[in-house]
């Protein structure tokens, strides 16, 4: 996020899962061979830019920036 900032990219982590809220906390959820996927996913992930008028240009600029960073 801090990487993607300074080029001017808005991003922010994924919106936090349900059973992680306070008041779902005592409640049961569903995993897969008790893997927390959605946890896994708001630990990880990132919601990038998306609204309909994103260009192709700029979509291209966002992709090339985050294979620079992972190389």
């Amino acid at each position: 996020i801090r990487l993607l900032e300074k080029e001017n990219i808005e991003s922010r982590p994924v919106w936090k899962p349900m059973h992680l809220q306070p008041l779902y906390k005592n409640y049961d959820y569903i995993t897969k061979k008790n893997q927390d996927i959605s946890g896994d996913l708001f630990n990880n992930g990132l919601c990038l830019p998306s609204g309909s008028s994103l260009s192709v240009k700029d979509q291209n600029r966002i992709i090339d920036i985050i294979i620079s960073m992972i190389k």
